[in-house]
């Protein structure tokens, strides 16, 4: 359209437009500490022009063509990735801070010093053999290290049950958020088909996939619908129509299979015939006999995965705890029995792979320390004979293997226990394991940190793109309120023109 009404036309465009682009900016202001927000832009074209015959063509102003999200969807996925391991590390180096808060070494209510102090009340017998308050002092002594243990082991087992049911919790929260991101997919689906824009839903949808990529590792697709789709080690979890629920494995059962938590809920529990660590990631399957069943799926980052990792290293503490406690045990119940002839010092409990929470001193010792054997004759004392006591305190620097099951073997004439191959002494054995848990906490630290620094550089690269900055939007409220105001009086002054051609011209 040529001539004045075209002018009006264009000017009608343009207020609109500079109008559109003002009520977005003002949007962007008021989220700009909205989490999850990204800026908005209106995206602004050049009408189709008017051909005019003999002239040219002609401008017809501005139309809008869009408004969109400011993302780099590469940088986002890159953020999702890397949040991931930076939730794994943080999460191991947490729960190897508390492994390291029960072994509490070094200090002098640690395993190490009564260990020490038990060791040194033999010695202390083997030289005052004669005196009734020095076996008094190995009794106490002993169960001083027993209650050590003991709480030591109910530690280290409340840990383990935490970071399981830690893990149940997340496979419930992940759940929930796959759910959830559905009902968003539903909702993009509908808003796209229509022709139109869901950058609100489509900033959700981001949200989402970023908690449950901190959940554990997912492969994300998107679709042209701008739907996300996600699965793990190429398990479909969530498609355009499936989704499917993970579970956990919380424990053994009594006939050796495995007690699996479905959806995340430890209150509902299914048993499998199948064995899997606690702690395991398992989708549930149904074959086609109708019969249930499990498939592990590894976590490779994310809460979960971190959880897995410090669970390992949380078991494999308890075990070597379990070996060491249980060769001193033997040992010492080796040299004082003199191979199983007289009584036992230490009562192993009902369960010899958990020595750690059900050992303590036999009974007849606590009531009568006077039953310590300090002597090399089992039946009579003989005055000033120390021999098996010092025997019991050298087992502290014996060559044991403590994690062999070689049994131990007690020469009674030379009052030594045999060295074992490749075998240490018992505090050099229990330094091993503390300095293991030290490292992996170090190398847990250590990544976390670096991680950090990654995730805080994306955050920033992310946020310099997609965040709100008060002072760009100011100034764009500025550009488009001289727009509009230009446009309008463009309007005015076509107002006028038309005025002077249709009532003065005296047509």
């Amino acid at each position: 359209m040529a001539g004045l009404f075209g002018v009006l036309n264009a000017g009608t465009n343009g207020m609109s437009a500079a109008q559109a682009a003002m009520q977005t900016t003002s949007n962007n202001i008021s989220n700009a500490n909205t989490e999850g927000y990204s800026r908005q832009r209106v995206n602004l074209v050049t009408n189709n022009p008017y051909t005019l015959s003999g002239v040219g063509q002609l401008g017809t102003g501005v139309r809008m063509e869009s408004v969109t999200r400011v993302v780099d969807d590469y940088l986002v996925k890159q953020t999702f990735t890397e949040n991931g391991s930076l939730e794994k590390f943080t999460q191991k180096a947490d729960l190897l801070g508390q492994l390291e808060s029960v072994f509490n070494e070094p200090s002098e209510t640690g395993l190490n010093n009564k260990l020490t102090e038990f060791y040194e009340s033999w010695k202390y017998l083997g030289n005052n053999p004669e005196l009734t308050t020095s076996k008094t002092m190995v009794s106490q002594q002993a169960q001083t290290l027993t209650d050590t243990v003991s709480h030591m082991g109910a530690q280290l087992d409340t840990l383990q049950e935490g970071t399981v049911q830690a893990i149940s919790k997340k496979v419930l929260d992940f759940n929930t958020k796959v759910e959830q991101l559905e009902a968003i997919n539903t909702q993009i689906f509908s808003v796209v088909t229509k022709g139109e824009m869901p950058n609100t839903l489509l900033d959700q949808r981001d949200k989402l996939v970023g908690e449950i990529s901190g959940i554990t590792s997912v492969e994300v697709k998107t679709d042209a619908y701008q739907r996300t789709f996600i699965s793990i080690e190429g398990e479909e979890i969530l498609g355009a129509n499936k989704r499917q629920e993970l579970s956990v494995a919380i424990g053994d059962t009594s006939g050796g299979g495995t007690r699996i938590s479905t959806n995340g809920s430890t209150s509902k529990t299914v048993e499998s015939s199948e064995a899997f660590p606690a702690g395991t990631l398992l989708l549930q399957k149904t074959a086609e006999d109708g019969s249930v069943q499990f498939t592990e799926l590894a976590s490779k980052s994310g809460h979960i995965s971190g959880s897995q990792e410090a669970l390992v290293e949380i078991d494999r503490g308890i075990q070597e705890l379990n070996q060491l406690v249980s060769t001193v045990v033997k040992a010492v119940n080796l040299v004082h029995s003199d191979n199983g002839t007289g009584i036992p010092f230490f009562d192993l409990g009902d369960d010899p792979d958990n020595i750690i929470s059900n050992f303590k001193v036999n009974s007849a010792i606590t009531e009568d320390p006077r039953k310590i054997v300090s002597g090399k004759s089992l039946t009579g004392q003989i005055a000033g004979d120390g021999t098996r006591a010092r025997a019991i305190a050298d087992i502290q620097s014996a060559a044991l293997s403590y994690a062999s099951e070689e049994p131990l073997a007690f020469d009674a004439d030379t009052m030594k226990i045999t060295a074992q191959p490749n075998g240490t002494t018992t505090a050099d054995a229990y330094n091993d394991i503390i300095t293991r848990v030290g490292i992996s906490k170090q190398q847990a630290d250590f990544m976390m940190e670096n991680q950090n620094e990654v995730v805080s550089f994306l955050e920033q690269r992310k946020s310099s793109i997609s965040g709100v900055s008060i002072n760009e939007e100011v100034v764009n409220i500025m550009k488009f309120q001289s727009a509009f105001q230009a446009n309008a009086k463009v309007l005015a002054v076509t107002s006028e023109m038309l005025d002077t051609l249709i009532n003065r011209t005296g047509v």
